[in-house]
């Protein structure tokens, strides 16, 4: 499969990996697209949920470090990717709703949950609100409510404080905006994303960087408060990580040790939660740090291996 992004990049048709495929389901009210690895129908499946702005793409170097142990799919959340944009009756609820229906849809038992930021919180409170549906849930980088304190509410970005007439080549990129503002994002040229990426991220793997910059062609929302709101809401995760019921795993990017602490008083009690932090890895720590963050999620997972 070639993936086609938008007028400017005729020079550059991204392919996915070989023997990768791509489809969709109609799941709670939409159509949601997914990539799928290597299949391996004998191995446990594993269902990977993205962050804000990504798509299912941007979990490539990882699933190809994991795709002989496990049937990946690689979900593109509402409103990114390929999948169909936010509607009027989305809530907080909406986007774990869209994993659950599309794991019903692929008739799928008991996967392993895996996801980052935004989709970290999705199977985070995935697995609380489902207690039935994940056999193991690994969340890169969340946000970790301290129990008894709640997370402040997030507004969403201003649009009104956003300048329509800033210059393309400054590249700068929101995740809420007029929809005027977010088209021009889509309408950034390719490579220029590719050099944008390249030059933040040089600890990135060449292919991480081409498909981080063919999800900022491809994000469609959110274009109002209210779109913005459901993602925001994601994120709310409350208590979700102690009702977890099944082995959960955390991993975290580097951080001072006052930020250790918290992040470790956080899952203080809970046993079902192991938590590591990555030395030397940023917020997209599968990026920074492929190899360690492929090692200590084998070495969790092989210790539930059925």
């Amino acid at each position: 499969m070639l993936v086609y992004p938008s007028k400017g990049f005729a020079a550059e048709l991204l392919e996915i990996p070989k023997g990768w495929s791509d489809g969709y389901v109609y799941a709670n009210g939409v159509r949601l697209h997914y990539y799928q690895a290597v299949p391996a129908n004998d191995k446990p499946v594993m269902v990977m949920v993205h962050g804000v702005t990504d798509n299912g793409l941007c979990w490539a170097t990882l699933a190809l470090k994991l795709q002989e142990d496990y049937n990946i799919y690689m979900l593109d959340t509402r409103g990114h990717g390929l999948s169909d944009p936010f509607t009027c009756n989305d809530d907080a609820n909406t986007l774990i709703k869209d994993v659950v229906g599309f794991v019903k849809a692929m008739d799928i038992d008991n996967p392993i949950l895996l996801g980052h930021s935004m989709g970290a919180a999705t199977v985070m409170r995935l697995g609380a609100e489902y207690p039935n549906v994940a056999k193991q849930i690994i969340m890169l980088d969340p946000f970790l409510a301290i129990p008894g304190k709640r997370r402040k509410s997030e507004s969403h970005p201003n649009p009104s404080k956003q300048s329509k007439d800033k210059p393309v080549k400054n590249l700068s990129f929101s995740m809420f905006g007029e929809p005027e503002i977010l088209v021009k994002q889509n309408n950034y040229a390719f490579i220029d994303l590719v050099e944008k990426g390249k030059r933040e991220n040089p600890k990135w793997d060449i292919m991480d960087v081409k498909y981080w910059a063919l999800s900022k062609k491809q994000y469609h929302g959110a274009y109002s408060p209210d779109a913005w709101n459901v993602m925001n809401g994601t994120m709310q995760i409350g208590d979700a990580l102690s009702k977890i019921q099944v082995p959960a795993l955390v991993l975290k990017a580097d951080t001072a040790l006052e930020g250790r602490k918290a992040n470790k008083k956080a899952v203080q009690g809970l046993n079902r939660v192991t938590l590591f932090h990555i030395d030397g890895a940023g917020h997209n720590l599968h990026h920074d740090a492929l190899d360690r963050t492929v090692e200590i999620i084998n070495e969790f997972l092989s210790s539930y291996t059925n």
